[in-house]
C-alpha cells in the first residue's frame, strides 16, 4: 500500500509540475541557456525548466556554435562529424 501511495504521490508531483512549466520564450529552432552555455532543440525538456532571463534565441546550429555555446546532451541539437 505504501508503494501505490508514493507512485500516486510522485505522479501528482510531476503532473503539477509539467502544468506550470513554462513554454519557451522564443519562436526559434533552438534556444540556448545563457547561463550554461549550452544550446537546445525548441521542444526538449530542458528549456521548459529554463529561466525566460537565461534563453537565448538561435536561428541555426551554426549560430549557436559560433556564440560558444555547446549541444545538449538530451536533445542533441548537434552531432560533430566523426573523424576517420
Amino acid at each position: 500500500m505504501k508503494k501505490f501511495f508514493a507512485a500516486i504521490v510522485a505522479l501528482v508531483v510531476l503532473t503539477t509540475a509539467a502544468a506550470f512549466a513554462a513554454p519557451p520564450k522564443y519562436d526559434t529552432p533552438y534556444i540556448g541557456n545563457s547561463y550554461r552555455k549550452t544550446f537546445h532543440k525548441r521542444d526538449c525538456p530542458s528549456v521548459l525548466q529554463m529561466n525566460h532571463e537565461n534563453q537565448v534565441p538561435f536561428k541555426s546550429v551554426e549560430e549557436a556554435l559560433n556564440a560558444g555555446y555547446s549541444p545538449c546532451g538530451n536533445c542533441k541539437p548537434w552531432t560533430p562529424p566523426r573523424r576517420s
